[in-house]
């Protein structure tokens, strides 16, 4: 699955770099809101549910969770689209917010379903499967959005994303179509009794974690317009490709070799960890320097005098890029250490910083000062988590000496 990923991601990054020059700042703001309110609802459409799906100790359990949550996700989607109608005078500043309301409700639809076979895969182990298909949507959703700009331009990444996605979960249903069946109820309410924590903490926890991370583009779009927003989104994607690679190939890895240390040898967890940060960092820091010398002097040659500001942006974020790799690839320290409501404190302060900053910005009638507080700010949480973490290592080191 590593291989599909990481194939995946050089891909997207190549295509968006070629997709950026050819629809222009205003696409990928309009882009990018769409992609946040799809990143954001999707996690509430499945009350992170789907997790019932891999932990399931039978097949039988595991495919009626996939049937409950098939039948869930597009009601709690509807609901919930409907409420936010209800308040779209909100987006009313740019004239095609209302289409793409319409269509971010089929994309939540169509990725949160996909996410749902997925999870179903992974119970099953059949990993080829996901590997395979992230290659496939991400060259088909590159090649769509190419060919749709001439006929509609603005909207081409949008619509290319939701024609790709739908061809992915048509042949996610063809290979689960043996699951679909009738839901047992009793057996959903027994078990939404033994999975109540997920619903009451977990739920919580990564709504607000979900708006921290993807609530920025649309408070930009919003207060700032179209064009800002999409510099900020673009550059977020830019800096973000080598950072979910790293977390792809060491994450998982790392969550497996932690739980073991920490049952087994906490001092070597404890060196386990800073080595990872030093190495992470390291990486990081090797990618900024190249994007933020040659990288960004290839880009504006590329660009040819579009996409203004995007050098400024890049170099601000990148500081706050770089703390959020120290991080990142370790953060499932937090389930390891029993850290959770930890988890929910930074992740409601990040969400406060994006609301500060956006409310600087607007004041001020300036984006940058919102980069700023954003950067400063936002990177100092990150860089203050990470020695938290360190300390009590440390100290759950010595303690088991």
């Amino acid at each position: 699955m590593l291989r599909g990923t990481i194939i995946a991601q050089i891909i997207a990054f190549i295509g968006a770099v070629f997709l950026a020059k050819l629809y222009g700042e205003e696409a990928y703001g309009f882009f990018g809101l769409f992609i946040s309110l799809i990143s954001i609802i999707s996690i509430i459409s499945s009350l992170q549910l789907e997790k019932c799906i891999v932990i399931s100790n039978t097949e039988k359990t595991s495919s009626n969770w996939f049937n409950f949550l098939l039948m869930l996700i597009p009601f709690i989607t509807t609901l919930l689209f409907f409420l936010l109608f209800i308040f779209s005078c909100f987006f009313y500043r740019e004239k095609l917010s209302l289409p793409i309301l319409i269509m971010a409700f089929l994309g939540t639809v169509f990725f949160s379903v996909n996410l749902l076979h997925q999870s179903f895969f992974t119970y099953k182990k059949q990993f080829s499967i996901i590997s395979n298909s992230k290659i496939f949507l991400t060259l088909i959703n590159v090649f769509l959005q190419f060919i749709l700009f001439s006929a509609f331009n603005l909207l081409g990444l949008i619509i290319g994303f939701l024609i790709s996605q739908f061809l992915i979960l048509g042949y996610y249903f063809f290979k689960n179509k043996n699951v679909i069946s009738k839901t047992d109820k009793k057996e959903i309410k027994k078990g939404l009794k033994e999975n109540a924590k997920i619903i009451k903490f977990l739920l919580p926890s990564n709504v607000i974690n979900g708006l921290a991370n993807h609530l920025m583009p649309i408070l930009i779009l919003s207060f700032f317009g179209a064009k800002e927003a999409g510099v900020y989104f673009f550059s977020m994607r830019i800096l973000g490709s080598p950072l979910f690679l790293i977390s792809s190939s060491i994450s998982q890895v790392f969550f497996q070799k932690s739980s073991e240390l920490f049952k087994e040898n906490k001092k070597e967890l404890f060196k386990l960890t800073k080595k990872i940060i030093a190495s992470n960092l390291l990486l990081m820091l090797v990618f900024l320097i190249l994007l933020n010398t040659i990288g960004i002097y290839l880009l504006e040659i590329y660009f040819n005098g579009k996409w203004v500001n995007l050098r400024l942006y890049i170099l601000i974020l990148s500081i706050f890029m770089f703390a959020r790799t120290s991080f990142s690839p370790i953060s499932n320290l937090i389930v390891v250490l029993n850290k959770n409501f930890t988890s929910l404190i930074f992740n409601c302060y990040l969400l406060f910083v994006n609301l500060i900053a956006i409310y600087f910005g607007y004041l001020f009638s300036d984006i940058t000062k919102t980069i700023y507080i954003l950067t400063i700010f936002g990177g100092l949480g990150y860089v203050l988590l990470v020695g938290y973490f360190l300390k009590h290592l440390k100290v759950i080191a010595k303690n088991n000496d």
